[in-house]
């Protein structure tokens, strides 16, 4: 009888013992330096940065790569100097002739040797940039929901599909549409703005890269190996805005293009309204998460792919520094965000006035911007301006 009664404290304790453990080691297996929500070109910079610096870093997202992912494709020369990697063998076009029409026979043609920017499909950067980043050694986990993200001390605490994670930094990087920022951020998209696309097979007849301009957006044209990503979106809009649709789309093409075969066609948002964003405590926004795509010609990969890189230098930063890491990013965008700034002025200009656009760029700054463009400088820097924020 005594036997018995050993024997049942003895496996009672035991079991008791190895529930404690496998806890402690969930809670190991799920806690990381930094938890970034999005595996796109934003989160992937983040967290390439990170790993550099020896960090514990796990990748969320609902989609494995690759994934379809809608975007003209165009990469511009400045973005590729923060690209931590070559992208040439993406490349499918660089864009050495440009047009810009603006109605009728207002159209501009700019040349540079450099090009303003290079094509790729957006699908394999995106998935190349993943790969690359998964082989520098961050971890991923595929996900359907986050339910709840909570700050908890000095550490954030997340509840997805059932499964609790605990990070030092959360990073949201997770699109226009971002979860993270709906639930953790004040926020909101007030005029959001956004874009239909869709592939056309090339012809005989060969179209350079060309914007389209109209009231509130602008058409595109963008060259690939075999087809071109045809598109048209908003980038200004009021309530008295047309919204535009599909049946917009499909007429772009049969004007363009005489024919109404366009294949692949996608809808998406462009986050443009982060001119004002901070960051509170240790969860950051990127990207378009953060409405980082700037309203002048809608390009985003850059804006996400730098403000990735600087949220990774924050954290990095901050272990050798007075500030916080909190503080450090919200320096960054402080300067950051005056680009964005400068580009919303652009964007009155150029779709509120449209014929003293055209004018503007015939008599020189056009020029000016392909040039600027073709050396891979920002906006701030074409204007004559010190860049601060990357400093």
């Amino acid at each position: 009888m005594d036997k018995l009664i050993f024997f049942n404290i003895f496996y009672t304790n035991y079991c008791t013992y190895i529930k404690q453990i496998c806890t402690i080691m969930n809670q190991i297996n799920n806690s990381f330096d930094v938890i970034i929500i999005g595996g796109g070109p934003s989160g992937c910079s983040c967290a390439y940065q990170l790993l550099d610096a020896g960090k514990k870093v796990l990748i969320m997202d609902k989609a494995e790569f690759p994934r379809h992912k809608p975007c003209a494709g165009g990469i511009t020369m400045k973005t590729l100097k923060h690209l931590p990697f070559n992208i040439d063998h993406l490349v499918e076009h660089t864009a050495r002739k440009m047009k810009f029409s603006f109605g009728g026979s207002k159209e501009i043609s700019l040349t540079h040797d450099n090009g303003s920017c290079v094509m790729v499909i957006r699908d394999k950067f995106d998935a190349y940039f993943f790969e690359q980043t998964i082989k520098k050694g961050a971890e991923f986990k595929k996900i359907d929901k986050i339910k709840q993200i909570s700050n908890m001390q000095k550490r954030v605490v997340l509840e997805v599909d059932g499964k609790t994670y605990e990070t030092d930094f959360l990073i949201g990087a997770d699109g226009a549409n971002s979860t993270v920022r709906k639930l953790t951020s004040d926020l909101k998209y007030k005029t959001p703005v956004y874009a239909y696309e869709g592939i056309v097979e090339k012809s005989d007849h060969k179209y350079v890269t060309e914007f389209i301009f109209n009231k509130t957006g602008y058409a595109w044209i963008f060259p690939k190996d075999n087809h071109y990503n045809v598109g048209i979106g908003n980038l200004l809009t009021n309530k008295n805005s047309k919204k535009i649709s599909k049946k917009d789309l499909f007429s772009f093409v049969s004007k363009y293009f005489k024919t109404d075969k366009i294949e692949n066609i996608t809808a998406f948002p462009i986050g443009t309204e982060g001119d004002a964003y901070k960051a509170t405590s240790n969860i950051f926004l990127v990207g378009d998460a953060a409405g980082f795509a700037e309203s002048l010609l809608g390009e985003g990969i850059y804006n996400a792919v730098v403000s990735g890189k600087y949220a990774a230098k924050a954290i990095i930063d901050s272990k050798v520094n007075t500030y916080s890491a909190n503080q450090l990013y919200n320096n960054f965008l402080e300067a950051f965000t005056q680009e964005l700034k400068l580009y919303r002025k652009g964007s009155k200009i150029l779709y509120g006035y449209p014929r003293i656009s055209f004018w503007m760029m015939k008599l020189g700054l056009g020029k000016k911007f392909m040039n600027g463009y073709s050396t891979g400088k920002t906006l701030t820097e074409i204007m004559g301006k010190p860049n601060l924020y990357l400093n």
